[in-house]
């Protein structure tokens, strides 16, 4: 059984800001309590302050995981900080993620690629617990309203040269950096094939031609080769077809294609970044509106349009960089060496993943184990 993304609703230009106040209250309309998921960044922040403005009275309850990031903060306190600066009147629950943690509901969609997906479901069961009818998160506003790379000339267009001087200088230690900025502006006088086929050699060069992953074992490895070989000939078609720009494919790929990853437990999760009437409202805002040039530090510069869904007079409280969690992720991705049912059923090389070291790819396995795990357990329960 295959996920089914989400169909993509047409642009319709409008206030951000009033498109995500009606998305949120689109959803918890016929909620009592509402529970939402923050993690001390400012997407889930701007989802917690318009639940408070839309809530009418309602209880709504702020869920946050102690992680601790890689400059060693922790994201609880982040949040405590955020809620008593800015007089946000939600109950907090704080989660251990060595302790709160629970077995996600399984779905035969496949496996959960969520991180940490077994404390998320600790989390939905507390807000089952507090009586939430809805969990909502900021996934999605990164995809849609990060700024992308190559938009030197969209930032000009909108925000005037001296602002697009220091969008240049704000992402000159990122991915293509300064080099791929100036090749991405060139990129223009190019005809649309061969301008697409260049764009995906700056922005994605290991997925030139790509190969799946050696702890996949065969056939599978090369089937999946295969697919994803074929599948890069698509999104490099579809740039072309559109005339997009290497800003514009890159903002694209950002957020497209996107899976929607089933609720942890019984109660519904969702992002209103992700409801067909905010998503129609930021489709439809040009790129170069995505980045503000008065905001005082790259992190917020580049993250312009969630900071307008903030107050005003909250700008001086806000963090000034985001928190990055990636030795948390490594230390959780460790178990993903040890897959026996994926190894027995012919899925991966066991020799290949015992010496495997990418978080990435051990997320991956573990969740396709946990997913099989699952499978088994099911079909024991529906057996006679």
């Amino acid at each position: 059984m295959e996920r089914v993304p989400t169909e993509i609703p047409q642009p319709q230009p409008g206030s951000l800001s009033a498109a995500f106040s009606r998305a949120i209250e689109a959803v918890t309309t016929d909620v009592e309590v509402i529970g939402v998921l923050v993690s001390g960044g400012l997407d889930s922040l701007a989802v917690l302050v318009h639940a408070l403005r839309m809530s009418k009275g309602r209880r709504v309850v702020a869920f946050t995981t102690d992680l601790t990031d890689d400059a060693g903060g922790s994201a609880a306190e982040v949040v405590r900080r955020l809620l008593a600066d800015l007089g946000l009147p939600a109950e907090l629950v704080v989660l251990d993620p060595a302790r709160d943690r629970s077995e996600p509901v399984w779905s035969s969609a496949g496996p959960r690629l969520d991180a940490l997906p077994e404390v998320n479901a600790a989390a939905a069961d507390g807000a089952r617990a507090l009586g939430c009818g809805v969990l909502l998160s900021g996934d999605g506003a990164d995809e849609l309203l990060g700024v992308p790379r190559f938009a030197t000339a969209a930032v000009a267009a909108r925000r005037g040269v001296r602002a697009a001087g220091r969008y240049m200088a704000d992402v000159a230690s990122t991915g293509p950096g300064l080099p791929g900025e100036l090749a991405g502006a060139a990129a223009g006088l190019l005809p649309r094939r061969l301008r697409a086929r260049a764009y995906w050699a700056a922005n994605w060069p290991a997925w030139c031609d790509p190969v799946a992953p050696s702890v996949l074992a065969e056939p599978y490895r090369s089937a999946a080769t295969a697919w994803a070989r074929e599948w890069v000939d698509v999104q490099v078609a579809a740039h072309a077809a559109g005339g997009r720009s290497w800003a514009q494919a890159d903002s694209w790929d950002a957020a497209f294609p996107r899976e929607e990853i089933p609720p942890a437990r019984v109660v519904a999760e969702t992002s209103p970044f992700l409801h067909e009437t905010f998503l129609a409202a930021a489709l439809a805002l040009p790129l170069g509106d995505r980045y503000h040039p008065g905001l005082p530090s790259t992190y917020l510069r580049c993250k312009a349009q969630v900071v307008r869904l903030l107050p005003t007079t909250a700008l001086p409280l806000l963090p000034r960089r985001k928190q990055y969690f990636k030795t948390t992720l490594a230390q959780a991705s460790a178990s993903g060496r040890h897959a026996p049912r994926c190894v027995e059923a012919g899925l991966l090389d066991g020799q290949a993943l015992a010496i495997e070291s990418d978080p990435a790819v051990l997320l991956v396995v573990t969740a396709l184990e946990r997913w099989l795990a699952g499978a088994n357990e099911m079909a024991a329960l529906s057996s006679p």
